[in-house]
């Protein structure tokens, strides 16, 4: 069967592919057109020969092997997914069952009751957070005020007492301190 394609396709592409440049070319068009013509009939007669009955004859048998072999994974597959359909309808009738059972409930309200408790406790951690913060806004404006204070006690002579940085030094610290205490006991 391949032989007789090539063959049959060497004739059309003798014909599409020669005959234009050969009429480009000033070359008769009618001498191209007879050797195509010429091939074509040479495809035909190799296909009334023996050699050429048995090339299609063995090209027919080889298209029935693939039509076969496609039916036959065809139906395999078919079986396959059937099967997997079966295995996960048994799943899921296994799940519902497990689900009705005593067993199932217990597990599905035990499920239920953590998730309130999680619930529960993001809220408080939440709370506690906002705690936190509003502690530190209030140090922070305390520790403002009292830098505002230190600035207008700043002689106009020199710079500022040494001792009076050191207390607002100390709040940030003791704030950042509270701060990072209750974020670190969340974890």
């Amino acid at each position: 069967m391949k032989r007789v394609i090539y063959l049959v396709m060497a004739a059309l592409v003798a014909m599409v592919v020669i005959v234009p440049p050969a009429a480009a070319q000033g070359e008769n068009v009618q001498q191209a057109l007879d050797r195509a013509q010429e091939r074509v009939q040479a495809a035909k007669d190799y296909m009334q020969t023996p050699e050429g009955q048995a090339a299609l004859d063995q090209a027919q048998e080889r298209v029935q092997e693939a039509r076969d072999n496609l039916q036959q994974q065809g139906e395999q597959a078919r079986e396959n997914a059937q099967q997997a359909l079966d295995r996960a309808q048994e799943r899921v009738e296994a799940a519902k069952d497990y689900m009705q059972s005593p067993e199932g409930q217990a597990a599905l309200d035990q499920a239920q009751a953590s998730l309130q408790e999680a619930r529960a406790n993001v809220q408080q951690a939440v709370q506690q957070v906002q705690k936190a913060r509003e502690g530190a806004q209030e140090k922070m404006q305390e520790v403002t005020s009292k830098v505002e204070q230190t600035m207008e006690q700043i002689p106009k002579s020199g710079g500022p007492p040494v001792a009076s940085i050191f207390l607002p030094a100390a709040a940030l610290l003791v704030g950042s301190g509270v701060l990072m205490y209750a974020v670190l006991r969340r974890r």
